[in-house]
């Protein structure tokens, strides 16, 4: 029986395997059901640069000195000299692609096309039912480390139309597959993140050099602007370990509502791609060719028809004017995101996993389901509604990798340290200074049953729901109610 079966081999399951690797006498395997390491191979534009810095990679943010670190790869290629006078900390997108094909084809323990179809709880473990190369094996293990990733999510109304027409409407994320030479007339781009916008880029410079594509572009998105992610670090002090360990804590619809006013930390473009963006428009408004290209927020797609001709009718609603309108698409390109696929092969142990509320897994603070089968479920990347926005992002990566290594090692393998490594406090007692009197909750029935020490009557701020909530939206309410309480204690 193995030790652990790995599922999936995206970057976090990759760098689970470089950590481990010569560390452990565990016997294990990792399953990918493609024939190699291969990250986003659809959208390794050219001059497209990885969103976090070099550090950023499988293993150095809790090993700096492993030999799969992506300063020693440099090395091994001979560039380390050639970055070094670059003078920069991020790299190409495609170059961070062969960093991690480089450390894929140094471990032991991975299996390629190898694609697992089943899992069955046993007594004492699990059995997985892998298929490769038509042929369905049975394996057991103690415990499972699921790692499978994220897929391309198209609108709805479009699906259909990408299924019988791939050519014409497609996802960002298979961009570079497509034959460039066919487009022309009416091409759209929707979304407002770095993936659409690098595909606006793309398709701005082919309507530069293949001017006789006669390509119109339209860039579409339903956000109500083409905002820059935030890049500013006390906002990256987000993807960190003290803030990750401070957002778990936090109540379930709490953590809904910070993710809901976090987008921008992970979505949004790039300050630089909207600034060279900007650039290209401006060259290309003064010069003699003609401008052929048009941007629209506040845009929702709200239905799509396949027409005779060989267009695609888009159907639109502005979301501030509550215009109807559509436009005959010849080519769409949709950077529409994301989303976790169904993953059949947990059919059977399914119904041994617990829910939260809104029936998505339970997952406690160290990576691992709550469920009543016999082993521990790891998971990664899976858990943003628990977690937070730190969850995709490749700069916490190898952190979840190392708490998961030492778990299943049983002894750590890797020290995480116990110090603060942010400068902003996300835990009040982290503050020495600060004195602790009541909760907000608190607070107001204390100066409810206390009205008459006071010259205000405060049973108007007083909610059957959530008090802290009403109280921060409201500041004026709450310094009041501070105000009431500080004075009775004082007169005590």
């Amino acid at each position: 029986m193995l030790d652990f079966i790995g599922i999936g081999l995206g970057p976090f399951n990759l760098s689970l395997a470089s950590l481990l690797q010569d560390k452990t006498k565990l016997n294990y395997l990792f399953f990918e059901q493609k024939d190699q390491f291969d990250w986003h191979a659809g959208m390794q534009l050219p001059n497209t640069m990885l969103q976090v810095p070099f550090m950023a990679d499988l293993v150095s943010m809790v090993d700096p000195t492993s030999p799969y670190s992506f300063l020693n790869y440099l090395k091994h290629q001979q560039r380390l000299y050639k970055f070094y006078f670059l003078e920069q900390s991020h790299i190409p997108r495609r170059e961070y692609n062969q960093y991690c094909q480089w450390v894929a084809a140094q471990l032991d323990h991975i299996q390629y096309q190898s694609k697992v179809v089943g899992i069955e709880a046993l007594a004492s473990g699990f059995q997985v039912t892998v298929e490769q190369q038509g042929v369905k094996q049975h394996y057991r293990c103690k415990q499972l480390v699921i790692g499978t990733g994220h897929v391309p999510h198209l609108p709805a109304c479009l699906s259909a139309i990408a299924e019988i027409r791939p050519e014409q409407c497609l996802h960002s994320a298979h961009y570079l597959f497509k034959n460039k030479a066919d487009l022309n007339g009416n091409v759209v781009v929707l979304g407002s993140g770095q993936s659409a916008a690098e595909v606006f880029l793309d398709l701005f410079e082919l309507q530069n050099n293949w001017p006789d594509q006669n390509i119109e572009l339209h860039w579409f998105t339903r956000s109500s602007g083409f905002f820059p992610m935030e890049y500013a670090p006390l906002g990256l002090e987000h993807f960190s370990p003290d803030y990750l360990q401070h957002f778990y804590q936090l109540d379930e619809k709490v953590k809904s509502s910070q993710l809901a006013q976090q987008a921008l930390l992970y979505k949004g473009i790039s300050a630089k791609t909207i600034r060279e963006i900007y650039h290209k428009l401006y060259q290309r408004s003064i010069s003699a060719q003609p401008f052929a290209t048009h941007l629209h927020n506040s845009c929702e797609l709200i239905d799509a028809i396949s027409l005779t001709n060989g267009q695609i009718r888009l159907h639109f609603v502005h979301k501030t004017t509550q215009q109807a309108f559509y436009l005959d698409a010849d080519h769409v390109i949709a950077a529409t995101g994301y989303r976790t696929p169904q993953l059949s092969f947990m059919e059977k142990i399914s119904p041994l996993i617990e829910r939260d509320s809104k029936h998505r897994w339970k997952i406690t603070q160290d990576y691992q389901l709550v469920h009543s089968a016999c082993g521990n479920i790891f998971v990664q990347n899976q858990e943003m509604h628990s977690h937070g926005v730190g969850t995709p992002d490749l700069g916490l990566g190898a952190y979840r990798s190392a708490v998961i290594a030492n778990q299943l090692v049983q002894q750590t393998l890797y020290e995480l340290g116990d110090q603060p490594q942010t400068f902003q406090h996300f835990d009040l007692s982290q503050n020495p200074n600060i004195q602790f009197t009541h909760s907000v909750t608190n607070m107001v029935e204390t100066c409810q049953d206390k009205s008459d020490h006071r010259g205000v009557e405060v049973s108007q701020y007083r909610r059957p729901t959530n008090h802290l909530l009403h109280l921060q939206r409201n500041k004026s309410k709450l310094k009041q109610v501070l105000s009431h309480v500080f004075q009775y204690e004082k007169s005590l």
